[in-house]
């Protein structure tokens, strides 16, 4: 299986608005190393399912999620997001940022965001900035 075809099935499956648990599980390594821009780096899939779960739950009213350019070059791609959502302390959060992901197996073994994190407010910006 390529690295293009395991990209092509995350962002299907992500269309379908699975549970954070479901994703990780099914495309992301047990070791996977995330991080958000500079910040330190979350190590294995449970911290970063249990950061995603804390988001989500902030959440009130999510307003758009569009995939934009998509790249694959090898193991590697980025995926550009947008991403409009209302949270629950009242904050609208606008959000535009690249994934760069590493592949290997058909795994996610290394994922990094790249965004302008002064868009996150409230909770949410306490919750971004856990590692």
């Amino acid at each position: 299986m390529t690295t293009q075809t395991r990209v092509q099935d995350l962002l299907n499956f992500l269309r379908t608005n699975p549970p954070p648990e479901q994703v990780y599980g099914q495309f992301y390594d047990e070791q996977v190393v995330v991080q958000e821009n500079s910040q330190p780096p979350r190590i294995g899939r449970a911290m970063s399912i249990a950061r995603q779960l804390r988001m989500n739950a902030n959440v009130k009213e999510l307003h758009a999620f569009e995939v934009g350019a998509v790249l694959v070059d090898g193991d590697h791609s980025v995926i550009e997001l947008r991403v409009d959502m209302t949270t629950f302390d009242g904050y609208r959060i606008r959000i535009e940022e690249l994934g760069m992901q590493t592949w290997k197996d058909g795994w996610i073994v290394h994922e990094r965001f790249f965004y302008d994190p002064g868009n996150i407010q409230g909770n949410a910006r306490e919750i971004n900035a856990i590692h």
